[in-house]
């Protein structure tokens, strides 16, 4: 019998019978979603060169190109998987530690603080570059300045404060929400640098197909993305 000559090329009849490479063919043959293995996808080819046309040979840079088309397909699904399974590692890995955060402190940014029926509350400053003087600036639901707390020089990083709860007179103040902000002197210039509270996990709450972990807070702060929380105690 006389298999027929054509110089249409190993990968292009491999695409024409609808045999895409796939991650799960095997090396030895066809795999069980009807795919050709890289042993089966070579020996195609093989039978290409031994049935060419003598008078058109198949050109060897053609011949290069079909091998890189097949690695780069099958290299490119490899990656795929492996990016995958990592992936769902990472997410499990990150799920448990989160949930470890049950019970702690955190800080992540707040412009706002609960105050307890006893006790004073801390946070800190985001101080983006170096200034001479950073100022934290507490105040009631009605915007009423009551407390100002200086942390004088500051370089650049987190700036750790707490209030007494106390007023400027020391006199006691209810418990409930107070607004914070703070002011820094950099280069002569009033600069306002973002705050954060420290506040207690309660929950923890996992995203669906792989969405953001979201954790619970305690003291009327809602809900915040685990990759916001800047430290944890």
């Amino acid at each position: 019998m006389t298999v027929a000559t054509s110089n249409t090329s190993a990968y292009s009849t491999y695409q024409q019978l609808g045999l895409a490479p796939s991650t799960s063919s095997t090396s030895s043959g066809v795999s069980g979603t009807g795919a050709l293995g890289e042993d089966a996808f070579l020996k195609l080819m093989v039978t290409e060169i031994q049935n060419q046309d003598p008078t058109k040979p198949v050109d060897s840079q053609s011949f290069l190109a079909q091998l890189a088309q097949f690695s780069s397909v099958t290299g490119i699904q490899n990656l795929q998987k492996t990016v995958t399974n990592l992936a769902g590692s990472l997410t499990t890995s990150q799920s448990l530690q989160a949930a470890s955060l049950v019970g702690h402190n955190v800080l992540v940014p707040a412009k706002q603080a609960e105050l307890p029926a006893s006790g004073g509350l801390s946070g800190a400053v985001d101080v983006s570059t170096a200034a001479q003087r950073v100022v934290v600036g507490v105040y009631s639901a009605s915007g009423q300045l009551v407390k100002q707390i200086d942390l004088g020089a500051q370089s650049a990083g987190l700036a750790g404060f707490t209030w007494d709860g106390t007023d400027s007179n020391g006199t006691p103040m209810p418990a409930g929400t107070y607004a914070i902000r703070a002011e820094a002197a950099v280069d002569g210039k009033a600069e306002a640098m973002d705050t954060l509270a420290s506040t207690r996990v309660n929950s923890v709450t996992l995203g669906s197909n792989g969405g953001s972990i979201t954790l619970g807070l305690a003291d009327g702060l809602g809900n915040v993305d685990l990759s916001k929380v800047r430290q944890i105690s």
